[in-house]
């Protein structure tokens, strides 16, 4: 009876870790700058987008941030204790959390949540269940690369974006005489913007470890084979592609519709400066948020351009992104406590 319920348990969180693959690409917004700069048919470039936010997924499924976010986060020996009813109360918690704060209008991180989620489960397992010390119960040292980075990455992205567009202004833009040579530019930066938003969409497959770290997880605790996390991994590869292609739409064709008017010049700097933010944290093993770093590479290319900044609205964006990472902990130690006080742990 027990193998039947670890069966059934381990099947859940399979299909959850895919549901979740399927989520990342129907929540990426990528292409929308493609899209709005008129580059390729619709189809073509959800297409494109969707293989390369798969691949990245599968060619960073090895360590990375997989690894970080099914493994190195946590303390040495504590990988053979981490349970699938952890998983199970990390990958609902988050979920549920995520679901709060979209039905409350307030945007929130699901990396926040979900690294959130692991510390608040963790943490509630040393204190209550006993066999671990909370003083070595994470890698600490990771644990902090991890939030560091989620305040440094956007503060890079702004910087970087900053920094590009000025460059470009000086050594380019300036040198362009008249409106035939400007747009002459822009056509040509319509291609640039196509690479760089494939370039983008490969990191962000390749960053988003919530799904994969999940199936890591199951394959350290040996729920499931190193083959079998493979195939799983190929899976989720291919539901990250069909969540573009499917549900992504959506959110795309909309936000392009208010991005016609956004020059391909000032795309291609801000995909560019995204993309090698995710690709630094990735190759670190750092999970990151792609849409902070975009935000932030949007106010960067503002001030650059000396354009307004939406202050007040900035500081309550800010406010959320940082409330997330210790509400889903309370919200996540609480369930698991609750789960634990049936005995299920």
């Amino acid at each position: 009876m027990a193998t039947d319920i670890n069966l059934a348990l381990i099947l859940v969180l399979i299909v959850m870790a895919v549901g979740l693959a399927f989520s990342i690409g129907a929540n990426d917004e990528t292409l929308s700058a493609l899209i709005g700069a008129g580059v390729l048919k619709f189809k073509i470039a959800l297409i494109l987008g969707g293989v390369a936010i798969g691949a990245g997924m599968i060619l960073f499924s090895q360590g990375f941030v997989p690894e970080t976010v099914g493994k190195s986060l946590l303390g040495e020996g504590l990988e053979e204790k981490y349970t699938n009813y952890m998983l199970l109360t990390v990958l609902v918690s988050s979920i549920l959390w995520l679901v709060i704060g979209s039905f409350a209008g307030i945007p929130l991180s699901s990396t926040h949540s979900l690294i959130g989620s692991i510390v608040g489960v963790i943490v509630v397992y040393s204190l209550f269940q006993g066999g671990i010390d909370l003083n070595t119960a994470f890698n600490y040292d990771k644990l902090r690369d991890v939030i560091l980075s989620w305040f440094i990455s956007p503060l890079l992205g702004l910087l970087i974006t900053y920094i590009f567009f000025k460059i470009s202004a000086k050594l380019f833009f300036s040198r362009l005489r008249g409106l035939n040579q400007i747009e002459k530019s822009e056509k040509s930066f319509k291609w640039l913007l196509l690479f760089a938003v494939l370039f983008a969409e490969i990191w962000v497959g390749a960053n988003s470890g919530e799904a994969l770290g999940i199936l890591l997880s199951l394959r350290e605790n040996n729920s499931i084979s190193n083959g079998e996390y493979i195939s799983f991994v190929i899976l989720c590869g291919i539901f990250a592609f069909l969540g573009i292609y499917f549900a992504a739409r959506y959110v795309i064709r909309n936000l392009a519709s208010h991005m016609i008017a956004t020059r391909p010049s000032e795309g291609f700097i801000i995909q560019m400066s995204s993309a090698f933010i995710l690709m630094i944290a990735t190759l670190f093993g750092l999970p990151i948020s792609h849409s902070h770093v975009i935000v932030f590479c949007i106010i960067g290319l503002n001030l650059a351009q000396k354009k307004e900044i939406d202050s007040k609205g900035l500081a309550k964006m800010g406010a959320f992104w940082v409330l997330t990472f210790p509400v889903a902990a309370i919200f996540a130690g609480f369930l698991y406590y609750g789960l634990s006080i049936f005995g299920f742990s």
